[in-house]
Protein backbone atom coordinates (compact mmCIF):
# COMPACT_ATOMS: atom_id res chain seq x y z
CA UNK A 1 0.00 0.00 0.00
CA UNK A 2 1.10 3.64 -0.46
CA UNK A 3 0.79 6.73 1.62
CA UNK A 4 2.07 10.27 1.51
CA UNK A 5 1.83 12.33 -1.68
CA UNK A 6 2.02 9.24 -3.93
CA UNK A 7 -0.16 6.89 -1.88
CA UNK A 8 -3.18 4.99 -3.11
CA UNK A 9 -5.43 2.55 -1.32
CA UNK A 10 -6.04 2.59 2.45
CA UNK A 11 -4.55 5.43 4.47
CA UNK A 12 -1.82 4.84 7.02
CA UNK A 13 -0.71 7.27 9.66
CA UNK A 14 2.14 9.53 8.67
CA UNK A 15 4.92 9.51 11.21
CA UNK A 16 6.65 12.74 12.11
CA UNK A 17 9.76 13.58 10.11
CA UNK A 18 13.16 13.06 11.65
CA UNK A 19 15.08 15.41 9.34
CA UNK A 20 17.26 12.88 7.51
CA UNK A 21 20.78 14.16 6.76
CA UNK A 22 20.87 13.73 2.98
CA UNK A 23 24.07 15.74 2.62
CA UNK A 24 25.87 13.17 4.75
CA UNK A 25 24.28 10.40 2.71
CA UNK A 26 25.52 11.90 -0.58
CA UNK A 27 28.98 12.36 0.93
CA UNK A 28 29.04 8.70 1.98
CA UNK A 29 27.95 7.70 -1.55
CA UNK A 30 30.85 9.66 -3.06
CA UNK A 31 33.32 7.93 -0.73
CA UNK A 32 31.93 4.54 -1.81
CA UNK A 33 32.24 5.46 -5.49
CA UNK A 34 35.87 6.40 -4.98
CA UNK A 35 36.84 3.22 -3.15
CA UNK A 36 34.71 0.36 -4.46
CA UNK A 37 34.14 -1.26 -7.88
CA UNK A 38 32.17 -4.19 -9.26
CA UNK A 39 29.88 -6.17 -6.94
CA UNK A 40 31.51 -4.54 -3.89
CA UNK A 41 30.15 -1.19 -5.07
CA UNK A 42 26.56 -2.43 -4.95
CA UNK A 43 27.08 -4.14 -1.61
CA UNK A 44 28.51 -0.93 -0.11
CA UNK A 45 25.57 1.13 -1.42
CA UNK A 46 23.09 -1.33 0.12
CA UNK A 47 24.85 -1.36 3.48
CA UNK A 48 24.92 2.44 3.60
CA UNK A 49 21.24 2.62 2.65
CA UNK A 50 20.20 0.16 5.33
CA UNK A 51 22.12 2.08 7.98
CA UNK A 52 20.65 5.39 6.83
CA UNK A 53 17.04 4.11 6.87
CA UNK A 54 17.58 1.89 9.94
CA UNK A 55 16.10 -0.94 7.87
CA UNK A 56 16.75 -4.68 8.14
CA UNK A 57 17.02 -5.90 4.54
CA UNK A 58 17.35 -4.65 0.97
CA UNK A 59 16.66 -6.52 -2.26
CA UNK A 60 17.41 -5.44 -5.81
CA UNK A 61 14.92 -7.14 -8.13
CA UNK A 62 15.58 -7.22 -11.89
CA UNK A 63 12.64 -7.77 -14.22
CA UNK A 64 13.41 -10.18 -17.07
CA UNK A 65 9.97 -10.21 -18.67
CA UNK A 66 6.33 -9.79 -17.68
CA UNK A 67 6.29 -13.02 -15.66
CA UNK A 68 9.86 -13.45 -14.45
CA UNK A 69 12.19 -11.49 -12.19
CA UNK A 70 15.42 -12.31 -10.39
CA UNK A 71 17.21 -10.98 -7.30
CA UNK A 72 20.81 -10.23 -8.33
CA UNK A 73 21.62 -8.44 -5.02
CA UNK A 74 20.29 -8.88 -1.50
CA UNK A 75 21.47 -8.06 2.00
CA UNK A 76 19.86 -11.20 3.45
CA UNK A 77 19.75 -14.82 2.26
CA UNK A 78 16.81 -15.69 0.04
CA UNK A 79 14.76 -18.58 1.38
CA UNK A 80 13.32 -19.65 -1.97
CA UNK A 81 14.43 -19.66 -5.60
CA UNK A 82 15.87 -16.40 -6.92
CA UNK A 83 13.20 -16.51 -9.65
CA UNK A 84 9.93 -14.82 -8.75
CA UNK A 85 6.77 -13.49 -10.36
CA UNK A 86 6.74 -9.67 -10.40
CA UNK A 87 2.94 -9.41 -10.62
CA UNK A 88 2.47 -8.18 -7.02
CA UNK A 89 5.25 -5.62 -7.39
CA UNK A 90 3.55 -4.29 -10.52
CA UNK A 91 0.30 -4.03 -8.56
CA UNK A 92 2.01 -2.13 -5.75
CA UNK A 93 3.77 0.45 -7.92
CA UNK A 94 1.14 0.72 -10.68
CA UNK A 95 1.60 4.15 -12.30
CA UNK A 96 3.91 5.60 -9.60
CA UNK A 97 7.50 4.49 -8.94
CA UNK A 98 7.30 4.55 -5.11
CA UNK A 99 5.19 2.46 -2.71
CA UNK A 100 5.11 2.22 1.09
CA UNK A 101 3.13 -0.15 3.32
CA UNK A 102 3.34 -0.26 7.14
CA UNK A 103 1.16 -3.38 7.31
CA UNK A 104 2.59 -5.36 4.44
CA UNK A 105 1.20 -8.84 3.80
CA UNK A 106 3.05 -10.46 0.87
CA UNK A 107 1.37 -12.85 -1.46
CA UNK A 108 3.02 -16.16 -2.27
CA UNK A 109 5.31 -14.69 -4.95
CA UNK A 110 7.10 -12.43 -2.46
CA UNK A 111 6.95 -14.44 0.77
CA UNK A 112 10.42 -15.86 0.19
CA UNK A 113 12.03 -12.42 0.43
CA UNK A 114 9.55 -10.21 2.29
CA UNK A 115 7.69 -12.66 4.51
CA UNK A 116 9.35 -11.47 7.78
CA UNK A 117 8.72 -7.75 7.37
CA UNK A 118 5.90 -5.66 8.74
CA UNK A 119 6.87 -2.52 6.86
CA UNK A 120 8.03 -2.46 3.25
CA UNK A 121 9.00 0.32 0.84
CA UNK A 122 9.79 -0.05 -2.85
CA UNK A 123 10.93 2.02 -5.80
CA UNK A 124 10.44 1.14 -9.48
CA UNK A 125 13.49 1.29 -11.78
CA UNK A 126 12.66 1.85 -15.45
CA UNK A 127 16.00 2.73 -17.02
CA UNK A 128 16.59 1.05 -20.42
CA UNK A 129 19.65 -0.71 -19.01
CA UNK A 130 17.92 -2.01 -15.88
CA UNK A 131 14.24 -2.57 -15.15
CA UNK A 132 13.13 -3.72 -11.72
CA UNK A 133 12.62 -2.61 -8.13
CA UNK A 134 14.44 -1.62 -4.96
CA UNK A 135 12.76 -3.28 -1.95
CA UNK A 136 13.47 -2.19 1.66
CA UNK A 137 12.09 -4.17 4.61
CA UNK A 138 11.69 -3.31 8.30
CA UNK A 139 10.84 -5.89 10.96
CA UNK A 140 9.57 -3.03 13.13
CA UNK A 141 7.91 0.21 11.92
CA UNK A 142 10.21 3.09 11.09
CA UNK A 143 10.04 6.58 12.61
CA UNK A 144 11.04 8.25 9.32
CA UNK A 145 8.51 10.12 7.25
CA UNK A 146 7.23 8.60 4.04
CA UNK A 147 8.50 11.57 2.05
CA UNK A 148 12.00 11.14 3.46
CA UNK A 149 11.96 7.42 2.70
CA UNK A 150 10.83 8.14 -0.85
CA UNK A 151 13.52 10.80 -1.24
CA UNK A 152 16.18 8.40 0.05
CA UNK A 153 15.09 5.62 -2.31
CA UNK A 154 15.03 8.09 -5.21
CA UNK A 155 18.66 9.00 -4.49
CA UNK A 156 19.55 5.35 -3.96
CA UNK A 157 17.96 4.38 -7.30
CA UNK A 158 20.57 6.45 -9.15
CA UNK A 159 23.34 4.58 -7.36
CA UNK A 160 21.76 1.22 -8.18
CA UNK A 161 21.67 2.15 -11.86
CA UNK A 162 25.28 3.41 -11.72
CA UNK A 163 26.35 0.16 -10.09
CA UNK A 164 24.42 -1.86 -12.65
CA UNK A 165 26.08 0.01 -15.53
CA UNK A 166 29.47 -0.48 -13.88
CA UNK A 167 28.88 -4.22 -13.65
CA UNK A 168 27.68 -4.38 -17.25
CA UNK A 169 30.77 -2.47 -18.35
CA UNK A 170 33.05 -4.85 -16.45
CA UNK A 171 31.23 -7.87 -17.89
CA UNK A 172 31.47 -6.49 -21.44
CA UNK A 173 35.13 -5.65 -21.01
CA UNK A 174 35.84 -9.16 -19.75
CA UNK A 175 33.96 -10.61 -22.72
CA UNK A 176 35.89 -8.40 -25.14
CA UNK A 177 39.18 -9.30 -23.49
CA UNK A 178 38.35 -12.98 -23.82
CA UNK A 179 37.05 -12.80 -27.40
CA UNK A 180 39.80 -10.58 -28.75
CA UNK A 181 42.40 -12.32 -26.66
CA UNK A 182 41.87 -15.68 -28.38
CA UNK A 183 41.69 -14.40 -31.98
CA UNK A 184 45.01 -14.63 -33.85
CA UNK A 185 44.54 -11.28 -35.60
CA UNK A 186 46.03 -8.15 -34.07
CA UNK A 187 43.16 -5.78 -33.22
CA UNK A 188 43.61 -2.07 -32.48
CA UNK A 189 40.75 0.25 -31.52
CA UNK A 190 41.42 3.99 -31.32
CA UNK A 191 38.97 6.44 -29.74
CA UNK A 192 39.88 9.79 -31.26
CA UNK A 193 37.54 11.87 -29.06
CA UNK A 194 38.99 10.59 -25.80
CA UNK A 195 42.51 10.04 -27.20
CA UNK A 196 42.49 6.49 -25.86
CA UNK A 197 43.23 3.15 -27.48
CA UNK A 198 42.69 -0.52 -26.85
CA UNK A 199 44.62 -3.48 -28.25
CA UNK A 200 44.57 -7.24 -27.82
CA UNK A 201 47.51 -9.46 -26.92
CA UNK A 202 48.30 -10.23 -30.56
CA UNK A 203 48.65 -6.49 -31.23
CA UNK A 204 50.93 -6.10 -28.18
CA UNK A 205 53.28 -8.69 -29.66
CA UNK A 206 53.06 -7.32 -33.21
CA UNK A 207 53.82 -3.72 -32.17
CA UNK A 208 56.39 -4.65 -29.48
CA UNK A 209 54.41 -2.89 -26.76
CA UNK A 210 54.99 -3.46 -23.06
CA UNK A 211 53.65 -6.90 -21.99
CA UNK A 212 50.09 -6.58 -20.76
CA UNK A 213 49.78 -3.01 -22.09
CA UNK A 214 46.25 -3.44 -23.46
CA UNK A 215 45.50 0.30 -23.19
CA UNK A 216 48.65 1.91 -24.59
CA UNK A 217 49.03 5.65 -24.74
CA UNK A 218 48.51 7.26 -28.17
CA UNK A 219 52.24 8.05 -28.29
CA UNK A 220 53.32 4.44 -27.61
CA UNK A 221 50.78 3.10 -30.06
CA UNK A 222 51.89 5.53 -32.78
CA UNK A 223 55.55 4.58 -32.27
CA UNK A 224 54.71 0.87 -32.46
CA UNK A 225 52.71 1.21 -35.68
CA UNK A 226 55.33 3.47 -37.28
CA UNK A 227 58.14 1.01 -36.47
CA UNK A 228 56.07 -1.86 -37.90
CA UNK A 229 55.40 0.08 -41.12
CA UNK A 230 59.04 1.08 -41.54
CA UNK A 231 60.09 -2.58 -41.46
CA UNK A 232 57.87 -3.40 -44.44
CA UNK A 233 59.54 -4.25 -47.74
CA UNK A 234 56.82 -2.47 -49.74
CA UNK A 235 57.05 0.74 -47.72
CA UNK A 236 56.54 3.01 -50.76
CA UNK A 237 53.26 1.29 -51.65
CA UNK A 238 52.12 1.45 -48.02
CA UNK A 239 52.94 5.16 -47.76
CA UNK A 240 51.10 5.87 -50.99
CA UNK A 241 47.94 4.29 -49.58
CA UNK A 242 48.48 5.84 -46.14
CA UNK A 243 48.53 9.31 -47.70
CA UNK A 244 44.82 8.88 -48.48
CA UNK A 245 44.07 9.17 -44.76
CA UNK A 246 45.23 12.78 -44.85
CA UNK A 247 42.75 13.72 -47.57
CA UNK A 248 39.88 11.45 -46.53
CA UNK A 249 39.18 10.71 -42.83
CA UNK A 250 36.48 8.25 -43.96
CA UNK A 251 39.01 6.17 -45.90
CA UNK A 252 38.52 2.40 -45.60
CA UNK A 253 40.47 -0.50 -47.01
CA UNK A 254 39.91 -4.23 -46.61
CA UNK A 255 42.97 -5.90 -48.12
CA UNK A 256 46.01 -3.69 -47.64
CA UNK A 257 49.08 -5.90 -48.01
CA UNK A 258 52.18 -5.23 -45.88
CA UNK A 259 55.10 -7.44 -46.89
CA UNK A 260 57.95 -8.30 -44.51
CA UNK A 261 60.94 -10.59 -44.76
CA UNK A 262 59.35 -13.15 -42.45
CA UNK A 263 55.62 -12.61 -42.94
CA UNK A 264 52.85 -11.03 -45.01
CA UNK A 265 50.10 -9.06 -43.29
CA UNK A 266 46.68 -8.24 -44.68
CA UNK A 267 45.49 -5.00 -43.07
CA UNK A 268 41.89 -3.87 -42.67
CA UNK A 269 41.10 -0.40 -41.38
CA UNK A 270 37.93 1.65 -41.35
CA UNK A 271 36.45 4.53 -39.33
CA UNK A 272 33.82 4.01 -36.65
CA UNK A 273 31.25 6.72 -36.04
CA UNK A 274 28.49 6.52 -33.42
CA UNK A 275 26.91 8.86 -30.85
CA UNK A 276 29.28 7.35 -28.25
CA UNK A 277 32.42 6.65 -30.21
CA UNK A 278 34.48 8.28 -32.92
CA UNK A 279 37.64 6.53 -33.99
CA UNK A 280 39.13 3.84 -36.15
CA UNK A 281 39.66 0.09 -36.02
CA UNK A 282 42.74 -1.70 -37.36
CA UNK A 283 42.97 -5.41 -38.01
CA UNK A 284 46.28 -7.08 -38.92
CA UNK A 285 45.93 -10.63 -40.22
CA UNK A 286 48.93 -12.86 -40.89
CA UNK A 287 48.31 -14.35 -44.35
CA UNK A 288 51.82 -15.67 -44.96
CA UNK A 289 50.76 -19.30 -45.32
CA UNK A 290 47.82 -18.37 -47.53
CA UNK A 291 50.06 -16.33 -49.84
CA UNK A 292 52.58 -19.14 -50.02
CA UNK A 293 49.84 -21.60 -50.94
CA UNK A 294 48.46 -19.16 -53.51
CA UNK A 295 51.91 -18.69 -54.98
CA UNK A 296 52.37 -22.45 -55.23
CA UNK A 297 48.95 -22.77 -56.84
CA UNK A 298 49.77 -19.94 -59.24
CA UNK A 299 53.02 -21.62 -60.27
CA UNK A 300 51.23 -24.96 -60.73
CA UNK A 301 48.50 -23.32 -62.83
CA UNK A 302 51.09 -21.53 -64.92
CA UNK A 303 52.87 -24.82 -65.61
CA UNK A 304 49.55 -26.40 -66.56
CA UNK A 305 48.69 -23.49 -68.87
CA UNK A 306 52.14 -23.69 -70.48
CA UNK A 307 51.72 -27.43 -70.93
CA UNK A 308 48.31 -26.94 -72.53
CA UNK A 309 49.77 -24.35 -74.91
CA UNK A 310 52.63 -26.68 -75.87
CA UNK A 311 50.27 -29.60 -76.45
CA UNK A 312 47.91 -27.37 -78.47
CA UNK A 313 50.76 -26.16 -80.70
CA UNK A 314 52.01 -29.72 -81.13
CA UNK A 315 48.53 -30.89 -82.14
CA UNK A 316 48.06 -28.05 -84.59
CA UNK A 317 50.90 -29.17 -86.84
CA UNK A 318 49.66 -32.73 -87.59
CA UNK A 319 46.09 -31.47 -88.03
CA UNK A 320 47.27 -28.91 -90.56
CA UNK A 321 49.26 -31.60 -92.36
CA UNK A 322 46.23 -33.88 -92.39
CA UNK A 323 44.09 -31.10 -93.85
CA UNK A 324 46.71 -30.54 -96.55
CA UNK A 325 46.66 -34.26 -97.42
CA UNK A 326 42.85 -34.27 -97.63
CA UNK A 327 42.91 -31.32 -100.01
CA UNK A 328 45.19 -33.24 -102.42
CA UNK A 329 43.22 -36.52 -102.46
CA UNK A 330 40.79 -35.41 -105.21
CA UNK A 331 43.81 -34.69 -107.47
CA UNK A 332 44.74 -38.38 -107.54
CA UNK A 333 41.66 -39.39 -109.49
CA UNK A 334 37.90 -39.15 -109.48
CA UNK A 335 36.19 -39.87 -106.13
CA UNK A 336 32.78 -41.36 -105.58
CA UNK A 337 30.14 -39.56 -103.53
CA UNK A 338 30.91 -41.48 -100.33
CA UNK A 339 34.63 -40.67 -100.55
CA UNK A 340 33.93 -37.00 -101.21
CA UNK A 341 31.53 -36.89 -98.27
CA UNK A 342 34.12 -38.50 -95.97
CA UNK A 343 36.79 -36.00 -97.03
CA UNK A 344 34.42 -33.09 -96.39
CA UNK A 345 33.54 -34.53 -92.97
CA UNK A 346 37.22 -34.96 -92.19
CA UNK A 347 37.97 -31.37 -93.19
CA UNK A 348 35.15 -30.12 -90.97
CA UNK A 349 36.46 -32.17 -88.06
CA UNK A 350 39.98 -30.84 -88.60
CA UNK A 351 38.64 -27.28 -88.75
CA UNK A 352 36.84 -27.77 -85.43
CA UNK A 353 40.03 -29.12 -83.89
CA UNK A 354 42.06 -26.17 -85.18
CA UNK A 355 39.45 -23.71 -83.91
CA UNK A 356 39.55 -25.39 -80.50
CA UNK A 357 43.34 -25.19 -80.44
CA UNK A 358 43.24 -21.52 -81.42
CA UNK A 359 40.73 -20.86 -78.63
CA UNK A 360 42.88 -22.65 -76.05
CA UNK A 361 46.03 -20.79 -77.08
CA UNK A 362 44.20 -17.46 -77.13
CA UNK A 363 42.56 -18.01 -73.74
CA UNK A 364 45.86 -19.03 -72.11
CA UNK A 365 47.52 -15.96 -73.52
CA UNK A 366 44.60 -13.82 -72.37
CA UNK A 367 44.63 -14.89 -68.72
CA UNK A 368 48.41 -14.97 -68.35
CA UNK A 369 49.25 -11.74 -70.18
CA UNK A 370 49.57 -8.50 -68.23
CA UNK A 371 50.01 -6.38 -71.33
CA UNK A 372 47.76 -3.30 -71.39
CA UNK A 373 44.88 -3.35 -73.84
CA UNK A 374 44.89 -0.98 -76.82
CA UNK A 375 42.04 1.46 -76.11
CA UNK A 376 40.88 3.89 -78.75
CA UNK A 377 37.71 5.74 -79.72
CA UNK A 378 35.53 3.70 -82.09
CA UNK A 379 32.16 4.34 -83.71
CA UNK A 380 30.19 1.51 -82.15
CA UNK A 381 27.36 1.47 -84.69
CA UNK A 382 29.78 0.98 -87.60
CA UNK A 383 31.66 -1.77 -85.77
CA UNK A 384 28.44 -3.65 -85.01
CA UNK A 385 27.34 -3.38 -88.64
CA UNK A 386 30.61 -4.90 -89.89
CA UNK A 387 30.44 -7.76 -87.38
CA UNK A 388 26.80 -8.56 -88.16
CA UNK A 389 27.53 -8.57 -91.91
CA UNK A 390 30.11 -11.28 -91.26
CA UNK A 391 27.36 -13.59 -89.95
CA UNK A 392 25.04 -13.13 -92.95
CA UNK A 393 25.83 -16.54 -94.49
CA UNK A 394 25.50 -18.43 -91.20
CA UNK A 395 22.18 -16.72 -90.45
CA UNK A 396 20.90 -17.41 -93.98
CA UNK A 397 21.60 -21.15 -93.63
CA UNK A 398 19.20 -21.33 -90.67
CA UNK A 399 16.72 -18.73 -91.90
CA UNK A 400 17.49 -16.53 -88.87
CA UNK A 401 17.10 -12.77 -89.05
CA UNK A 402 19.56 -10.58 -87.16
CA UNK A 403 18.04 -7.28 -86.03
CA UNK A 404 20.31 -4.36 -85.11
CA UNK A 405 18.83 -1.65 -82.91
CA UNK A 406 21.00 1.40 -82.29
CA UNK A 407 20.55 4.53 -80.23
CA UNK A 408 19.26 7.65 -82.00
CA UNK A 409 22.66 9.27 -81.53
CA UNK A 410 25.86 7.51 -82.63
CA UNK A 411 27.96 6.09 -79.80
CA UNK A 412 31.69 6.69 -79.48
CA UNK A 413 33.12 3.96 -77.24
CA UNK A 414 36.62 4.17 -75.79
CA UNK A 415 37.71 0.54 -75.83
CA UNK A 416 39.93 -2.07 -77.46
CA UNK A 417 38.26 -2.85 -80.81
CA UNK A 418 39.98 -6.22 -81.26
CA UNK A 419 38.72 -7.46 -77.89
CA UNK A 420 35.22 -6.12 -78.47
CA UNK A 421 35.06 -7.81 -81.89
CA UNK A 422 35.98 -11.15 -80.33
CA UNK A 423 33.33 -10.70 -77.61
CA UNK A 424 30.58 -9.94 -80.13
CA UNK A 425 31.77 -12.73 -82.43
CA UNK A 426 31.35 -15.24 -79.60
CA UNK A 427 27.98 -13.91 -78.43
CA UNK A 428 26.41 -13.65 -81.90
CA UNK A 429 27.89 -16.99 -82.96
CA UNK A 430 26.38 -18.66 -79.87
CA UNK A 431 23.01 -17.01 -80.49
CA UNK A 432 22.95 -18.42 -84.03
CA UNK A 433 24.22 -21.86 -82.99
CA UNK A 434 21.61 -22.42 -80.30
CA UNK A 435 18.64 -20.80 -82.04
CA UNK A 436 16.19 -23.04 -83.95
CA UNK A 437 15.60 -22.40 -87.66
CA UNK A 438 13.47 -19.40 -88.56
CA UNK A 439 13.95 -17.43 -85.33
CA UNK A 440 15.34 -13.96 -84.57
CA UNK A 441 18.52 -12.58 -82.99
CA UNK A 442 18.69 -9.00 -81.69
CA UNK A 443 21.83 -6.91 -81.27
CA UNK A 444 20.95 -3.76 -79.37
CA UNK A 445 22.62 -0.76 -77.72
CA UNK A 446 20.89 1.17 -74.94
CA UNK A 447 21.61 3.56 -72.09
CA UNK A 448 21.24 2.71 -68.42
CA UNK A 449 21.69 6.06 -66.77
CA UNK A 450 25.13 7.15 -67.99
CA UNK A 451 26.21 3.57 -68.70
CA UNK A 452 26.06 1.85 -72.08
CA UNK A 453 24.57 -1.60 -72.50
CA UNK A 454 25.31 -3.75 -75.55
CA UNK A 455 23.14 -6.85 -75.68
CA UNK A 456 22.75 -9.94 -77.85
CA UNK A 457 19.34 -11.63 -77.51
CA UNK A 458 18.21 -14.92 -79.02
CA UNK A 459 15.01 -16.97 -79.12
CA UNK A 460 16.71 -20.25 -78.29
CA UNK A 461 16.11 -22.89 -75.62
CA UNK A 462 17.29 -20.69 -72.74
CA UNK A 463 19.73 -21.60 -69.98
CA UNK A 464 18.65 -23.53 -66.89
CA UNK A 465 19.57 -22.17 -63.42
CA UNK A 466 21.95 -25.10 -62.94
CA UNK A 467 23.72 -24.31 -66.22
CA UNK A 468 23.95 -20.60 -65.36
CA UNK A 469 26.15 -21.42 -62.35
CA UNK A 470 28.84 -22.91 -64.64
CA UNK A 471 28.18 -20.67 -67.64
CA UNK A 472 31.53 -18.85 -67.75
CA UNK A 473 33.77 -21.72 -66.69
CA UNK A 474 36.13 -23.37 -69.14
CA UNK A 475 35.20 -26.51 -71.09
CA UNK A 476 31.69 -26.66 -69.63
CA UNK A 477 29.10 -28.67 -71.52
CA UNK A 478 25.62 -27.28 -71.00
CA UNK A 479 22.31 -29.08 -71.44
CA UNK A 480 21.37 -26.98 -74.52
CA UNK A 481 22.95 -28.15 -77.78
CA UNK A 482 23.55 -26.43 -81.16
CA UNK A 483 20.59 -26.90 -83.46
CA UNK A 484 22.46 -27.62 -86.74
CA UNK A 485 25.35 -29.81 -85.61
CA UNK A 486 27.60 -26.75 -85.10
CA UNK A 487 30.78 -27.18 -83.08
CA UNK A 488 31.45 -25.65 -79.69
CA UNK A 489 34.80 -25.42 -77.89
CA UNK A 490 33.39 -24.72 -74.44
CA UNK A 491 35.69 -21.70 -74.19
CA UNK A 492 33.69 -18.95 -75.89
CA UNK A 493 31.93 -17.56 -72.83
CA UNK A 494 35.08 -17.90 -70.71
CA UNK A 495 36.84 -15.70 -73.25
CA UNK A 496 33.90 -13.27 -73.24
CA UNK A 497 34.04 -12.85 -69.45
CA UNK A 498 37.84 -12.50 -69.35
CA UNK A 499 37.83 -9.90 -72.13
CA UNK A 500 34.93 -7.98 -70.58
CA UNK A 501 36.86 -7.68 -67.32
CA UNK A 502 39.93 -6.42 -69.20
CA UNK A 503 37.77 -3.79 -70.90
CA UNK A 504 36.35 -2.64 -67.57
CA UNK A 505 32.87 -3.89 -68.46
CA UNK A 506 30.58 -6.34 -66.72
CA UNK A 507 28.64 -9.19 -68.31
CA UNK A 508 25.02 -9.93 -67.36
CA UNK A 509 22.79 -12.84 -68.33
CA UNK A 510 18.98 -12.98 -68.44
CA UNK A 511 17.51 -16.28 -69.55
CA UNK A 512 14.16 -18.05 -69.52
CA UNK A 513 13.92 -21.71 -70.49
CA UNK A 514 12.14 -22.19 -73.84
CA UNK A 515 11.97 -18.40 -74.34
CA UNK A 516 15.53 -17.25 -74.97
CA UNK A 517 18.68 -15.71 -73.54
CA UNK A 518 20.13 -12.20 -73.43
CA UNK A 519 23.82 -11.52 -72.83
CA UNK A 520 24.46 -7.92 -71.91
CA UNK A 521 27.74 -6.00 -71.76
CA UNK A 522 27.64 -2.95 -69.45
CA UNK A 523 30.28 -0.26 -70.00
CA UNK A 524 30.94 2.45 -67.37
CA UNK A 525 30.03 6.02 -68.29
CA UNK A 526 33.69 7.05 -68.43
CA UNK A 527 34.14 5.04 -71.66
CA UNK A 528 30.96 6.29 -73.40
CA UNK A 529 30.38 9.40 -75.48
CA UNK A 530 27.31 10.21 -77.58
CA UNK A 531 27.78 12.06 -80.85
CA UNK A 532 25.81 15.26 -81.48
CA UNK A 533 24.47 14.09 -84.86
CA UNK A 534 21.39 11.90 -85.23
CA UNK A 535 21.68 8.36 -86.52
CA UNK A 536 19.24 6.57 -88.82
CA UNK A 537 16.22 5.31 -86.92
CA UNK A 538 15.65 2.39 -89.28
CA UNK A 539 16.95 -0.82 -87.72
CA UNK A 540 19.21 -2.99 -89.83
CA UNK A 541 17.80 -6.46 -90.40
CA UNK A 542 19.56 -9.35 -92.11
Amino acid sequence: MMCGPHATGKQVPVVSPTDMDFKTLEKRFRIIEATEIGPKLQEAYIAEMLAFLKADSCYIVQERDEWTATVPFSSSPIKTSSLLNPAQLNDLTQSTPFFFDQNFVPRRALKGILGNFKQVAGFRLTNYTFKGWILIGWEMPSDDSVDDIEDALYRFSDKVLISSLSLQRIALEQQYRFLFGIVPQAVILINEDEETSWVNQAAVELLNLEPGELRPSPANLSVGMMQLRNRAQNLDEINQTASKFIHDPNFSIKEWIWTFSDRILSVLTRPIFSPYFKGRIWLFNDVTELYQKNQQLFEANREIENLISVIAHDLKSPLSTLSFVFSFLPMNGPLNDEQTENIEYGQKTIKRGLNLIDSIVYFNRLITSNLPINRQDIELDDLIAVIVDGFAAQAYQKDIRIHVRNLERPVILHTDPESLVRILDNLISNALKFSPFGRNVYVQTALRGQQLTLSVQDEGPGITPADQEKLFKRFQRLSAQPTNNEGSSGLGLSIVKALAEKLGATIEVDSTVNIGTTFRLVFPAEYVHLSDQLASKNPNTL
